[in-house]
């Protein structure tokens, strides 16, 4: 690799414009908000900057938030600033990648060399998984890189036998965003200290207080949670800890039971990673066979695959899984996948690990384009719902309907954010009372014949004011209905 990668200016350079590369060819390409429950998010982060409900949010569909807040605060900040728009929605995701990435490469240089720390920050940028959390709507890139950085803290705190502190506040940090998973993953590393004590029987425990450090975790998880309970009451103590924290887990209310994925972590793993977490498990093979004389290198390695193994097996034993899960558990992967990288590179040579590392770079930005601008993404079903959702806010926006007074039934988020309101939606019977009321009334729904009661014989007198796609027997995507009220309003001065 030359003289030029020496220091770490040139990887850091380059792990930032193969982030903003993977960043502009998924915000370039159509949008796929309406997928893997990015509206929910969408919908938190409409309701915190547009509705002022910062401390408690809900989705247009009234679903109470289903994760804590500090991810959607993220990109509501954002959000005030610049507006909400797929880029200030995605930032949270992509700095979050881009923040990681350099982590790992910071701590693989230190403890691996500056080779293996570029090859460790280039194995978390170019995972085929990044290439969708980079843009992703969700909470995991985020989470993934508090978590790193609890776990991070965790292992300088056991080696210094002090500094506890920073380990609970990130370990607060992820519980904000995604619960107290977050305090686990980020402390399962720590296991290594009993396989340590093995070998030396008189190991002291891990030393440092602690009182400082749990007291500032408790002041800023329950600072949120406390007042959260207490505006929201019952509905959101069902959702974040009966729902998510023990059904997730259980199975419990959701048709499930605990270990039912049990084999699935360890082949996402290996699938969702390649190539590099080939070498991750060739490093936890070795760190198994072959572990470091070094005590502080040994500690480390080890630390690393507990982080790993704990983490897995703790997915194959809940109820719920899906392979983005995995991500907080990379960062170990791709340390250990660098140091393996960097010996083979040794051997094989420096100019024939570039041509590789180059040409799976060139795989990886091609394989995004055409994953997210290709075939693929004009087949996918919710590219093109996402996409006539957009359409149709554009022409509704200059329909002459006022928007703002639009009621909504069964509307996409990306409809409304698109027209830029936040309305939750309606129900029958709500909108039952309305359409029969003396005020004007309109309503947005893209399937009129699951509400028969409105729309079906007997039902008030609705007429149709607007229609995506227009004109024709084509099937409307998104359509506009008016009561008597409303319809005797000429468009487009009677509406507004």
């Amino acid at each position: 690799m030359g003289a030029a990668w020496s220091g770490p200016l040139p990887w850091r350079m380059l792990l930032a414009m193969l982030v903003l590369a993977l960043l502009a060819l998924r915000l370039s390409g159509p949008s796929n908000l309406e997928a893997d429950a990015q509206d929910r998010n969408v919908g938190y982060v409409m309701d915190a900057a547009w509705q002022g409900h910062w401390l408690v949010q809900q989705d247009v569909r009234g679903r109470i938030m289903s994760k804590p807040p500090l991810h959607t605060w993220v990109a509501a900040a954002f959000a005030e600033i610049c507006g909400i728009d797929r880029l200030t929605l995605a930032l949270p995701s992509a700095l979050a990648v881009l923040v990681l990435a350099l982590l790992v490469f910071e701590i693989g240089r230190r403890r691996y060399g500056i080779l293996a720390g570029g090859l460790a920050g280039l194995a978390v940028v170019l995972a085929p998984m990044m290439s969708k959390h980079v843009a992703l709507v969700r909470t995991d890139a985020l989470f993934s890189l508090a978590v790193a950085a609890a776990a991070f803290a965790a292992h300088r705190a056991w080696t210094r036998g002090e500094g506890w502190t920073q380990f609970w506040v990130w370990a607060a940090v992820a519980t904000l965003i995604k619960g107290p998973l977050g305090l686990v993953l980020g402390a399962t590393g720590l296991l290594a200290w009993f396989w340590e004590r093995r070998g030396n029987p008189v190991l002291p425990p891990p030393r440092g207080g602690q009182a400082a450090g749990i007291a500032l975790f408790l002041l800023l998880t329950l600072g949120w949670l406390l007042p959260a309970i207490l505006a929201a009451g019952q509905p959101l103590v069902d959702k974040l800890f009966f729902e998510e924290l023990i059904g997730q887990a259980t199975g419990a209310g959701k048709g499930g039971f605990p270990a039912r994925n049990l084999p699935k972590p360890v082949l996402f793993f290996i699938l969702r990673f390649l190539p590099f977490s080939l070498f991750a498990a060739y490093g936890m093979w070795r760190v198994l066979r072959h572990p470091a004389v070094n005590a502080w290198d040994r500690r480390f390695e080890r630390f690393l695959f507990c982080w790993i193994a704990s983490g897995i097996l703790i997915f194959s034993l809940g109820s719920h899984f899906r392979g983005d899960l995995l991500l907080p558990l990379w960062p170990a992967g791709a340390l250990l996948a660098g140091r393996e990288m960097a010996r083979l590179a040794e051997r094989a040579g420096l100019r024939l690990m570039t041509v590789v590392l180059a040409g799976l770079g060139v795989l990886i930005l091609g394989g995004t384009w055409w994953l997210y601008h290709g075939k693929p993404a004009q087949q996918s079903e919710e590219v093109r719902y996402t996409v006539e959702a957009q359409r149709a806010a554009r022409a509704l926006a200059v329909s002459g309907l006022d928007v703002q007074r639009i009621h909504h039934l069964d509307t996409p988020v990306t409809l409304q954010l698109g027209l830029g309101t936040f309305r939750i939606w309606t129900s029958e019977d709500d909108a039952l009372r309305l359409a029969r009321g003396a005020e004007p009334f309109l309503l947005a729904t893209e399937a009129p014949e699951n509400f028969p009661r409105l729309f079906g014989a007997g039902g008030p007198a609705l007429q149709e004011v607007f229609r995506w796609p227009a004109g024709g027997n084509v099937r409307a995507a998104i359509r506009v209905f008016a009561n008597a009220a409303a319809a005797g309003r000429q468009a487009p001065d009677g509406f507004k």
